[in-house]
C-alpha cells in the first residue's frame, strides 16, 4: 500500500518541482488579420460587393450603380478600360485603387482584388495582410492545378468560394469572384 501511495505522489511531486513561479507567455494563432472599424470603405464576397455599411450589389448589378457607390466610397473616379479577347466574352472594367470590376454588357460580373488600402473581404480577408497558414485556420481551402501560380479557393463564412492567388505559397497577394479575364 506504502508502495502504491510513493508512485502516485512521486510524479506530483517532480511535477511541482519544475514548475516555475511565472505563468507561460501566451501563444499567438495566426488566424486571418480581421477588418478595423475605419479601415475599410468597400467590401467584397463570393456574390458581389459594396461601401462598407450598405447592402451589396450582387452579380448583375447595373454597372452606373456599382461604380457611383465605389466611387463614394473611394472619394475618387475609376480608370476605365476594357478587353475585347476575355474567354467569358468582351470585358469593361472599373479599377479604384486595389480593386478592378469588371463588367460584361453593362452589368456587374465580377471582381478582382490586390494588396491596397481600402479594401477587404466581408469575413476580414485581405491581401497582402492575411497568409495562406492563417486562411487555412479558419476556412477550407483547396489548391488548384492550373497555369496561374499559387492559385486556390476557399469557402467562405457564408458558404460561398472565392479564388485566390499566393504565388510565393505564403501571403495571399490576390483574391477573385465571379467573371475574370484569366488566362488558364
Amino acid at each position: 500500500m506504502i508502495r502504491k501511495s510513493i508512485l502516485i505522489v512521486l510524479p506530483l511531486v517532480l511535477a511541482a518541482c519544475g514548475q516555475s513561479e511565472t505563468a507561460p507567455e501566451p501563444v499567438e494563432t495566426a488566424a486571418p488579420a480581421k477588418v478595423e472599424p475605419g479601415d475599410v470603405k468597400v467590401v467584397v464576397d463570393a456574390n458581389g460587393l459594396g461601401a462598407k455599411g450598405t447592402d451589396l450589389f450582387r452579380f448583375g448589378a447595373p454597372r452606373r450603380e456599382v461604380d457611383a457607390t465605389v466611387e463614394k466610397a473611394f472619394g475618387s473616379m475609376p480608370e476605365k478600360s476594357s478587353n475585347e479577347e476575355c474567354g467569358a466574352g468582351p470585358m469593361d472594367f472599373s479599377q479604384f485603387g486595389p480593386l478592378q470590376i469588371a463588367y460584361m454588357d453593362g452589368e456587374f460580373r465580377g471582381w478582382f482584388l490586390r494588396e491596397g488600402a481600402g479594401v477587404a473581404t466581408t469575413d476580414g480577408v485581405r491581401p497582402g495582410v492575411t497568409t495562406l497558414e492563417s486562411l487555412k485556420l479558419e476556412r477550407p481551402v483547396r489548391q488548384l492545378d492550373t497555369a496561374l501560380d499559387g492559385e486556390f479557393e476557399y469557402t467562405t463564412a457564408d458558404y460561398g468560394t472565392i479564388t485566390g492567388f499566393a504565388e510565393d505559397g505564403t501571403a495571399v497577394t490576390a483574391l477573385q469572384a465571379g467573371l475574370s479575364c484569366f488566362f488558364r
